[in-house]
């Protein structure tokens, strides 16, 4: 009765101090209620701060969230090279990756946006544009309906390649494939609309990006009127599975299956900037995935074909299998890629050479699922040259990577 009548007058005298202090905080300072207790009766829509998959910070009022994270891949690799082609052998301490990622929501998840950017850039498609510090990922995301469907605008990358579109912190090896990195369209700027069928069953996308005319690239304008469209479907056929995290580190107890299909393509100028010589490129990727009982088993197979003569069609694949022989800690991998160059008359790193074959493994220990992880592999790529002898090369490396 004693407490009941302090908590009314305390309401009286609340329009006088109520500039000063809230009714919680002259309960409290009575003793009327605890901290706890008042911290329960404060407004619902109260912003939070906690951590998931980053640091993330709440705002209910007014629909807003903000999630901040930070990647960090650091390395030691020594590599046994060709002595017989005249390469020398390497030992190096690296940060692979330095990347700072903002991303959120807003208008109660109507939109939503990323923003990621890296300090020290990794020499593969996923840095797009050489070593040096630049924007990866700069998009806003609109779905007005529900949060299976919508429209991006910004950069972001393609749908060529499950493997490229894996996110770099969830892989089962420190790097991709050297199918997926000679395939991949790599980061671009553009527009897509996305949609999720079947509860999870039947993913799909189409995209319009600036393309690759010569001087084009990401981060970059658009030069021509030429573009590159991208499409792709994905049936998982039992149930809704995520193939942007390798392996099987839930151990799944059912099993999940998924197969996507990708085509690009692409009308490019070339030879000079704004272009003098058209061409036209068709590249179809497809992918398989499993995941059971510690299981992680990925496949991908690439093919491109160039309408002008002399280009080549080059074409690849990989297959790579992962079992935690201790549950959710630790997990063995390997896995086999080729490359078949046409001849050598395909571009980049296979002009010259009849095709690159790797063989790689690595042994994962995982302190925190994919968020904090060790890795010791080994690499052996094969480059058959069209003139004169194979070159081989063996890489081994520890790496170790967070995502806090």
């Amino acid at each position: 009765m004693r407490k009941a009548t302090l908590v009314a007058a305390l309401l009286l005298l609340t329009p006088a101090v109520s500039q000063a202090k809230t009714l919680e905080d002259l309960l409290v300072e009575k003793g009327v209620i605890t901290k706890g207790e008042a911290a329960g009766a404060s407004d619902a829509g109260a912003s939070k701060v906690y951590w998931n998959q980053g640091t993330r910070v709440d705002f209910p009022d007014t629909g807003f969230t903000t999630n901040i994270a930070t990647l960090l891949q650091t390395r030691y690799a020594f590599t046994d090279q060709d002595e017989k082609a005249g390469l020398k052998n390497t030992s190096s301490f690296d940060v692979n990756r330095a990347r700072l990622i903002i991303s959120g929501t807003a208008l109660n998840k109507e939109f939503t946006y990323m923003l990621s950017t890296d300090f020290i850039s990794a020499p593969d498609s996923d840095a797009n544009s050489g070593q040096s510090p630049s924007v990866r990922d700069a998009y806003i995301d609109w779905k007005p309906c529900n949060d299976d469907s919508g429209v991006r605008l910004g950069a972001f990358k393609s749908a060529i390649s499950r493997q490229f579109n894996t996110n770099q912190q969830s892989m089962q090896f420190a790097d991709r494939s050297r199918a997926s990195e000679y395939f991949t369209l790599g980061r671009q700027n553009g527009a897509m609309a996305y949609t999720t069928l079947a509860d999870g069953m039947i993913e799909a996308n189409a995209a319009l990006f600036n393309g690759n005319t010569d001087g084009e690239g990401a981060n970059t304008s658009g030069v021509d009127t030429h573009h590159t469209g991208v499409a792709s479907v994905r049936v998982n056929p039992t149930g809704k599975m995520n193939v942007r995290e390798e392996g099987d580190i839930d151990w799944t107890e059912e099993l999940a299956t998924s197969v996507g299909v990708a085509y690009a393509y692409a009308d490019r100028s070339s030879g000079t900037l704004g272009g003098v010589n058209d061409s036209e490129t068709n590249l179809i990727n497809v992918d398989a995935n499993l995941k059971y009982m510690g299981w992680g088993i990925h496949a991908e197979y690439f093919n491109r074909n160039n309408n002008n003569n002399g280009v080549g069609e080059p074409s690849g694949f990989y297959a790579q299998a992962g079992y935690y022989f201790m549950p959710k800690k630790m997990e063995l991998a390997a896995r086999y890629g080729y490359t078949d160059c046409d001849n050598g008359l395909a571009s980049g790193t296979c002009a010259g050479n009849d095709s690159i074959s790797e063989a790689s493994a690595t042994l994962n220990y995982y302190f925190w699922r994919h968020s904090l992880k060790a890795q010791l592999g080994y690499d052996f790529v094969n480059t058959d040259a069209m003139a004169g002898s194979d070159v081989n090369s063996n890489r081994y490396i520890f790496q170790l990577s967070s995502y806090f």
